[in-house]
């Protein structure tokens, strides 16, 4: 019989991956009823980005936390990033898009962009180039989602038949979770409780 962990773990703990909020469900819904084409969750460089349109223009939903100085700070470091990267960085505060009216605002400011393309495609010999930087750093990306996934996957004891810690190899999304997509709720309860990492072996005595 499988035990159950002393405490239940988020899907951000074992694999990285965030829940999208209200505002971004809303915003994804906007988009798909406009007729605009979109990525979320999507790896570039170091980061996690809400929406990527048409390769090129990022979208990215604020929430309250990013009002603070120093998370305004590492938003700007984060979109010189990006933007160096050859992406657009759009910034949407999620109460602009609370309401039916900010939220057609918004979608209409982006298929304005959209329109008009990336910035700079008038310049001769431009768009090869930002192209090309902005692959490279979306294979960056998923090199470091990969290496966060092998990591909790060797720190919670998950798939370690598979999952190697020291491997070069790089492994795809589908090596952890098949071809199709699994249920979080499910891989939880096929994962073999009985093998405890330490940590959580102590916590579970703590209780």
């Amino acid at each position: 019989m499988k035990k159950k962990p002393s405490r239940e773990y988020t899907t951000a703990e074992l694999w990285g991956y965030r829940e999208p909020t209200p505002s971004e469900l809303k915003l994804a819904g906007a988009f798909k009823k406009a007729g605009i084409e979109f990525d979320t969750e999507v790896p570039i460089k170091q980061f996690t980005c809400d929406f990527l349109i048409n390769d090129w223009l990022i979208v990215e939903v604020d929430g309250e936390t990013h009002v603070i100085s120093s998370r305004l700070e590492d938003d700007d470091k984060r979109q010189k990033i990006l933007e160096e990267s050859g992406f657009t960085v759009m910034r949407v505060r999620a109460m602009d898009i609370l309401y039916e009216s900010g939220l057609k605002k918004c979608v209409a400011k982006i298929e304005r962009m959209l329109a008009k393309g990336p910035p700079g495609t008038e310049k001769v010999g431009f768009e090869p180039v930002r192209r090309e930087i902005a692959a490279k750093a979306k294979r960056q990306g998923v090199k470091e989602q990969e290496k966060r996934a092998r990591k909790a996957a060797k720190h919670y004891n998950l798939d370690s038949t598979t999952v190697a810690a020291d491997s070069d190899s790089c492994e795809s999304m589908e090596d952890y979770f098949g071809e199709d997509d699994v249920d979080f709720a499910t891989l939880l309860e096929q994962y073999d409780w009985t093998e405890i990492p330490e940590k959580d072996d102590q916590e579970r005595r703590k209780d």
